[in-house]
């Protein structure tokens, strides 16, 4: 996995527990997958402009431990899988000062046309994945 996202926990992401409220964990793997995009050269912008985007189709997470207000949160992500118009991340969250994995998952998007119809993920796109990754993902 590559670590591309940081993050320090601000107050309003925390519960009255005083833990990093369970939901905010969703928006930290969406931020996560954008910063993975950036890095292989397809950004938000790039994708619209070679007329395709993405959309989340399903996101499962398992809590393991938790993070707290001020906690500096690394994301990582990688490719698990690509389809014909799925990707599916892999996606970890762990507390930077000791390592601790605070969260585990998975987040699959469709590809879809300017209509939002499922389309076939590109080739360049494929091959940008299998050049950042230290292992290609499978083809689903």
């Amino acid at each position: 996995m590559h670590e591309v996202y940081e993050n320090r926990v601000r107050f309003a992401e925390t519960d009255q527990q005083g833990v990093v409220f369970y939901g905010e964990y969703v928006t930290y793997q969406d931020e996560a997958t954008s910063a993975f995009l950036r890095e292989i050269g397809y950004d938000y912008t790039t994708l619209i402009e070679n007329e395709w985007d993405i959309h989340v189709a399903h996101v499962d997470l398992d809590y393991r431990s938790p993070a707290f207000f001020e906690d500096v949160i690394v994301n990582s992500l990688r490719v698990e899988s690509i389809g014909h118009s799925s990707i599916t991340f892999d996606y970890q969250a762990r507390r930077s000062m000791d390592d601790t994995v605070l969260v585990e998952g998975h987040v699959t998007h469709v590809a879809v046309d300017d209509t939002g119809t499922p389309t076939r993920i590109p080739d360049t796109f494929r091959d940008a994945v299998i050049a950042f990754q230290d292992e290609p993902p499978e083809s689903a």
